[in-house]
């Protein structure tokens, strides 16, 4: 189901499998496919902007979004998204939560990216 306020378009970017040289599988990034995904809204994490260096020795700020996508959308972890101008990953599990009736009612996902 789509809401009215679900105004966010991403786009998903598949990248293929391949193998590296050494004969162990890795994700093709300059062969991904990227597909327009409408109908999602994208919201801040509360406590998302924390410094890298807290928690990596690195100097950065760590963001995340949350994401509500459509029933149907097709999203897997291994993806990335492209939104707002910049790349995210995601971080952890595309979960589909079932509603009362017990039938899916929605896609949700956190996104991250690192800055600095």
């Amino acid at each position: 189901m789509s809401f009215s306020w679900h105004r966010d378009t991403l786009t998903v970017v598949r990248a293929p499998v391949a193998t590296d040289p050494y004969g162990n599988p890795r994700r093709d990034w300059s062969a991904a496919m990227r597909t327009p995904l409408p109908g999602c809204r994208v919201q801040p994490v509360q406590g998302s902007r924390v410094n890298a260096s807290d928690t990596i020795p690195r100097e950065g700020l760590d963001r995340r979004r949350r994401v509500f996508a459509p029933v149907g959308a097709d999203i897997e972890s291994t993806d990335r998204i492209e939104w707002d101008g910049e790349t995210w990953v995601i971080e952890g599990d595309v979960d589909r939560w079932r509603g009362p009736t017990g039938a899916v009612a929605h896609t949700e996902l956190i996104l991250s990216r690192m800055e600095g």
